[in-house]
């Protein structure tokens, strides 16, 4: 098992067997291969089996692709009675209706199939104002989960057992898009029935290309495991497996090594595609270079596998870069242990006194020229800070001050009904912004108005309150209504009004556009420490301190633990315990005083605890920074 991790870039389609829950697969693969950075691709239940695809190294990179991938189950649905997870592992009802017949259920079958509206299980991983949809039904208040559009695309049913006629079963064969519930389908059919219908079990036969005839056991991948690194090798796919589906660019020698710094080229041979769509990147020979999407005819790279000649795979030089920080194995509480202390935030320029302004609106000319970037900067990561130094640098150019529009709500909150989890509390993101360099940033209202308001629209609102030197934009931004705003049009408008657009490569660390949609699913998936690479600083969340109670088992030995609650839904890594530092929240006007003291926070179904109650009064809000695991 030595150096196992090293060539482990690639999928390995394991088997699921019932009992594991995605969760432990991945973590059991990590541990089997050295390989941290892992992923899967679609959640199994714990007590369903088959297709689990698992992400390896540059792997992970693609796992975004294969999210929308198709599935195929074979299920089987048990009549004559309700469950209250809508699966064999919840409370047994007994059904109101007598049991169907086997041409009644194959009658039913035909309203299911195509395109159907599904309401999810009450015991769900959905989120919900912030917490877990199973957490809530467990406490007795099931949450309103609105019904979702699914689709499937076949619908059969292959075996019928009447043996006992009260409780008859059938095994369905199911094809289907992404996000379909299987559980729901079979309480649906009960309900249609009558009689009341639970899923008695799943397998998955295959989940986009990957089917359960090219899947390896978890014994299989022990024994591989033991043979060494070459056996283990042996069992994985390339990375670009399963994409032959999206369109491809063949790319010529100059462009590829444009595409593997990050620019955007315009192809001597042109996709034949619509704008926006998603393109394979590849050499003149068909290997892999990256993906990316055909946006005002230039391809824009947002994923790239090989490095540039001449240029590191990573990029670095953020304001406030804590990456390297050391993490040494759980166990010890000292500087030297789990337990670091977070660096000091870096200040570009301690005597910036950063303007705050609520909305467009209240913009005045006695701000002077702006040169500005708009965007969420939900996080602040290390692709933000590379955006906002060059936002410092064109706007001296300029002869302006650097400024930010960003918005008090995600968009997606109102664009999709559901916010994704904060990377960074909102008082953070302001003195990270300000440290950063940022002169005035303007925290505008997101709602429906602006949402539909024309990209042009938006940027004469805002000179009509302030002087525009210019915009800083990256080749794939876009803002107004629908994501006009691209860097082609806002350049023919600025030639027009008399403003400069600036355009920039996007930030990669090795070959990867960093977003905050990774970084999130980095945390959720328990990989911190490429959280922290794509963030350049550990994760920290800002949360409210409850009372503490006794408990002889704080690592301090004295009171504890303490509950904490979240104002807005965050981004926490799995269950379990971990090695986490502790300080002051942070506040414009207000010193950000680095995170210092040890704990011990336990994350229990999305809730987290801290274990002693050194972190501060109750009532107080506080910063928690995790350094590493525990182990349980």
């Amino acid at each position: 098992m030595a150096n196992a991790a090293a060539g482990m870039d690639g999928i390995l389609v394991v088997a699921k067997e019932p009992g594991f829950t995605s969760h432990d697969v991945v973590a059991l693969v990590r541990r089997l291969t050295g390989t941290h950075r892992a992923g899967h691709g679609g959640t199994l239940d714990p007590f369903a089996s088959g297709v689990l695809p698992v992400f390896l190294g540059l792997g992970t990179r693609i796992v975004e692709y294969h999210m929308g991938d198709d599935k195929a189950y074979r299920a089987t649905v048990c009549f004559g009675a309700r469950s209250a997870t809508d699966d064999r592992d919840g409370e047994l009802v007994p059904g109101e209706g007598p049991a169907p017949r086997r041409e009644a259920v194959e009658a039913e079958l035909a309203e299911f199939r195509g395109n159907i509206l599904q309401r999810p299980p009450d015991y769900s991983a959905l989120k919900v104002a912030g917490r877990r949809a199973y957490d809530l039904a467990r406490q007795g208040t099931p949450a309103e989960l609105a019904p979702r559009a699914v689709v499937i695309h076949r619908l059969e049913l292959v075996e019928w057992d009447g043996s006992d006629p009260s409780r008859p079963s059938a095994v369905l064969e199911v094809e289907c898009g992404a996000g379909t519930y299987i559980r729901s389908l079979a309480r649906d059919l009960g309900e249609r029935l009558g009689c009341g219908a639970y899923l008695g079990a799943l397998v998955r036969s295959s989940s986009g290309p990957f089917h359960l005839a090219g899947a390896h056991s978890l014994d299989e991948i022990r024994a591989a495991a033991e043979a060494g690194q070459d056996a283990l090798a042996r069992l994985l796919l390339p990375i670009q497996a399963g994409l032959e589906s999206i369109p491809a660019a063949r790319l010529n020698a100059l462009e590829v090594a444009a595409v593997s710094k990050g620019q955007p080229v315009k192809p001597v041979q042109r996709p034949e595609v619509e704008p926006g769509a998603r393109v394979r990147l590849l050499d003149q020979d068909g290997a892999l270079v990256g993906m990316g999407s055909w946006k005002g005819g230039r391809l824009v790279p947002e994923k790239v596998f090989r490095a540039a000649p001449g240029v590191a795979a990573s990029k670095s030089g953020s304001a406030d870069d804590a990456s390297a920080a050391p993490i040494a194995a759980p166990g010890r509480a000292s500087t030297e242990g789990p337990y670091v202390t977070e660096p000091r935030l870096r200040v570009v320029d301690p005597r910036n006194r950063m303007a705050v302004v609520p909305g467009v609106t209240a913009l005045t000319r006695d701000l002077g020229r702006l040169y500005v970037a708009v965007g969420v900067f939900d996080g602040l990561h290390r692709g933000h800070l590379y955006l906002l130094r060059e936002l410092g640098r064109a706007a001296r150019r300029a002869g302006a001050r650097p400024a930010v529009i960003t918005f008090d709500a995600h968009p997606e909150e109102l664009i999709e009904g559901l916010a994704p989890p904060l990377l960074c509390d909102p008082d953070e993101r302001l003195v990270r912004l300000q440290a950063a360099g940022v002169e005035v940033t303007v925290v505008q209202h997101f709602d429906h108005a602006l949402r539909v308001t024309p990209y042009d629209a938006f940027v004469e609102s805002v000179r009509d309150q302030v002087g525009v030197a210019g915009f800083l934009m990256t080749p794939d931004a876009a803002f107004g209504y629908e994501r006009a705003g691209t860097p082609d049009t806002l350049l023919v408008l600025g030639q027009r009004d008399g403003f400069s657009v600036t355009v920039v490569p996007s930030f990669l660390s090795n070959g990867e556009q960093v977003r905050s949609s990774e970084i999130r699913r980095r945390v959720v998936d328990g990989d911190l420490s490429g959280a922290r690479a794509l963030l350049g600083r550990s994760l920290g969340l800002t949360g409210r301190l409850g009372e503490s109670s006794p408990n002889e088992t704080a690592t301090t030995g004295g009171a504890g633990p303490v509950a904490v609650s979240f104002d807005l839904p965050v981004c926490l890594p799995p269950d379990g315990r971990y090695a986490v530092v502790t300080g002051p929240s942070w506040s414009p006007r207000q010193p950000a005083a680095p995170a210092t003291r040890p704990n011990v926070a336990a994350i229990r179904d999305g809730s987290l605890t801290l274990e002693d109650a050194s972190a501060g009064p109750a009532g107080e809000r506080a910063r928690i920074v995790f350094n590493a695991p525990l182990a349980e």
